[in-house]
Order: structure tokens, then sequence, then C-alpha cells
């Protein structure tokens, strides 16, 4: 007679790994709304079928997924998660362990930043500070321009074509450092560079002797919600620049659930 494991039992039917399967197959047939057969379902999560059924009965019979024909679709239950799971999205509280896992590895100061769109500025509306006797300052509430800094550039360069347009025609670019651009259409290539890459390095640009780097958060539909953006000396960032900005990226993309930026 042949015995299972009871670890691999686990993970197989009701662990770790059957927990993901049914998150994936989730996320998967939201993408698909018309429906995917047992066969494609398979292929798309690397399951075999014979495995993958075990997953899919217990959530046709508890309504998460229905059944029609060959075709698998998400079902009303399914729609009833994702409600109260998006009446319960609060961004400042959902992001505050990545922020405060961010300022405890780097040891800078920490803020969330959002665009005030009537204002065309952004405000941070969460601010964790470094404890060195050295430091980027920022304060709960404060705002900035969006030509001359990290956070700004970022939440500019996600917002539709015709705002981005309508800032850099009207923007007041005024040199706020001997280091500030102020030309139109250095600002348009800059923010391309941000879309490009995911991230932007500010270096003196408001401050004089003060650096920030910031790379981008995503909601649930692809639209910036936010900016993450970690503020230090401009030695500190000159020395430690590839960490800090390695270490800003990762942050933004787990806040963002894994999307990258793009």
């Amino acid at each position: 007679m042949t015995t299972i494991d009871p670890e691999i039992q686990d993970r197989d039917s009701g662990g770790p790994r059957a927990m993901g399967r049914v998150l994936a197959l989730l996320e998967l047939l939201a993408r698909t709304p018309g429906g995917l057969p047992l066969a494609d379902i398979s292929v798309a999560l690397g399951v075999p079928k014979s495995t993958l059924l075990n997953s899919l009965r217990p959530l046709v019979t508890d309504d998460f997924l229905v059944v029609e024909g060959v075709l698998y679709r998400l079902g009303p239950k399914a729609f009833r998660l994702a409600a109260t799971i998006g009446s319960a999205y609060d961004l400042p509280r959902m992001v505050r362990g990545y922020l405060r896992t961010l300022a405890d590895q780097t040891q800078e100061t920490i803020g969330l930043a959002v665009l005030d769109h009537e204002m065309k500025r952004f405000v941070y509306i969460d601010v964790i500070e470094s404890s060195r006797p050295v430091r980027y300052t920022m304060r709960l509430g404060m705002s900035g321009p969006l030509y001359s800094t990290a956070a700004g550039r970022v939440l500019l360069a996600y917002q539709p074509d015709a705002y981005r347009d309508d800032y850099i025609a009207k923007a007041r670019l005024v040199a706020l450092t001997p280091r500030t651009n102020t030309d139109r259409e250095v600002l348009r290539a800059q923010l391309e560079e941000v879309r490009d890459t995911g991230v932007w390095l500010s270096l003196g640009e408001s401050v004089e002797d003060s650096a920030a780097v910031a790379a981008p958060i995503f909601g649930p539909d692809g639209t910036v919600l936010a900016a993450v953006s970690l503020g230090a000396p401009t030695d500190r960032m000159a020395t430690n620049r590839e960490a800090l900005v390695a270490a800003v990226m990762k942050t933004a993309a787990h806040a963002s659930g894994g999307m990258a930026a793009v």
C-alpha cells in the first residue's frame, strides 16, 4: 500500500501550493472573462489537469466559479469577494509596512507622495524620518513641485498625455538651485526616461546638498497611485546610489502587487 507524506499532501491539496494555485486561477480567469476550458487553464498555470480538478471542484460548489459547457468562469462569490477587498483598500495603511522596512534597511527618510491634480504639486501623505543626525527632512502634508523633484517627476510621468502636455506647456519652471532644469523639452525627455526606467534620481535640483530617488506605486487597474520617495544628503546618496535605487524600486514593486513600471 502506498502512503503519501502528510507534508506533501498538505502542499498539494490544502497547503501553500494549493492556495497559490487558487489565487493564480482567479487572476487568470479575471483576465479572460469569456472563460477557459480545463486544458487551457492547465497549460496557463502549469498544473496537470487531474491535480487542477481538485481545486476547481470545491470552487464551483462554493460559487467562486461557474461552469458553462467546458468553460470555467468567475462566479458570483468571486466578485463579491473582490468587492469586499476593494472596499477595504487603504493605500497608506496597506504600504506602511513596506515603507517601514525600507526605512529600517536604508536608515534614510522615506515618504509616500501623491499628486494634487488641481494644484499640480505632489503631497506627502506618509513620512518616516531617518534617525540620523544629518538627514533629508520631509513633513506630513508637505508639498513640492513636479518638475524638479524625484517624486514629482514620477507622478507626472504616468499621467495621461493631455495632463503631461498641459503641465509642460504652462508650468513655471523656476530655477530653485543651480541644478534645476528649466527647459521644457528636457523635462519632456526626463518624463520619458522615467517611463522607460521606472525610477528617477534627483540630485540637488530642489534643495542644494539633498537628493531623492522615487518609484511609482500602481493600483489594481494599472494607474499610478503614489510614489515611494527616499531622501538623503547628496554625499550619502552618491556613495550608496545603486543600492538605494534598487531598494526603492523593490519597495514600489511590492507595494504595486508585483506590477512593474512600464
